[in-house]
């Protein structure tokens, strides 16, 4: 029977990872890397986690290991090792190593509550100062604007998005399908006119075309260092492209959608992964008391 270190040194090898994600494999393969991959129980992850709260956040040190703080983690933080750690089942599972009615110890584990932040997220009024910005300064991709708009109204992942071959794009019907998502199912988009308004400006809409191309039509564009530039512009520096997605359930939510529809629309499987939107910081929800009480007056 497989340990879990096996299973962490297969996932590892399965594609590149960035540091903070492999400091969160390292930390589990320490706490359980020797059990059996399968009999690790929700109480087992339960127990790693109080030892990690415990811990709390570490301060780094050139040439040594690093030291405790006695800071407290942050619940986003615990939650993030929780991600990291259901990530390798779910790897597990679609390569076969579990058996199919296997259930995850992650699923049984309740996720830290975490503190609201107003910087999650992208307003609509930030985004039509990135997309104003990305008209003036993208010229020799000029496409930026289109995908800002693309991710605030789909609020789909930047991954699934770049993705996208205009196979998988249907104007006519309104629709975008990514045939498989991080959760591993397909998801249809729906597309707001603005979209499909920006998408028809594009060019080379050939079936098998990226739709977020590079210029030489050979893959996608390698967007980050652009949107970098755009950003500190617009007054908005370090913001990331995850950023419009949140903006995306945050404005369903303050406009009184239903969480089950916000699910739907964000490809979310579960009520947790859509919560966070139903917390937006008190300046948005005073304006939304604001207007409700100003019209009814």
């Amino acid at each position: 029977m497989q340990s879990l270190k096996s299973v962490l040194d297969a996932f590892t090898a399965s594609r590149e990872f960035d540091r903070a994600t492999l400091g969160r494999l390292a930390w589990w393969n320490e706490q359980l890397g020797e059990r059996a991959f399968t009999e690790i129980t929700p109480d087992d992850v339960d127990a790693a986690l109080v030892r990690l709260a415990q811990r709390g956040k570490l301060k780094p040190m050139r040439g040594q290991a690093p030291i405790p703080t006695g800071q407290p983690l942050g619940g986003a933080t615990l939650n993030r090792y929780i991600t990291t750690l259901g990530s390798v089942y779910a790897f597990a599972r679609r390569t076969r190593l579990t058996p199919r009615n296997f259930v995850s110890p992650v699923r049984g584990v309740e996720k830290a509550p975490e503190k609201p932040d107003p910087d999650r997220y992208l307003r609509p009024e930030e985004v039509e100062r990135l997309i104003k910005v990305a008209r003036a300064f993208d010229t020799r991709w000029g496409r930026l604007a289109a995908l800002i708009v693309f991710q605030f109204h789909t609020g789909l992942r930047i991954g699934d998005t770049l993705a996208l071959r205009w196979r998988d794009v249907d104007l006519a019907a309104g629709t975008a399908t990514i045939l498989r998502t991080k959760n591993g199912d397909p998801h249809t988009a729906a597309l707001t006119d603005r979209c499909i308004a920006e998408l028809v400006k594009l060019p080379n809409r050939s079936p098998d075309a990226w739709v977020f191309a590079n210029n030489a039509g050979t893959r996608p564009y390698a967007v980050r260092r652009l949107w970098t530039r755009v950003t500190k512009i617009a007054d908005l520096p370090g913001r990331g492209f995850h950023q419009l997605r949140h903006g995306c359930g945050t404005a369903l939510a303050l406009a009184g959608v239903n969480q089950a529809s916000i699910m739907s629309v964000m490809g979310h499987k579960t009520l947790v992964a859509s919560a966070r939107y139903m917390h937006s910081n008190v300046s948005d929800r005073r304006a939304v008391v604001m207007r409700v009480f100003a019209e009814a007056a």
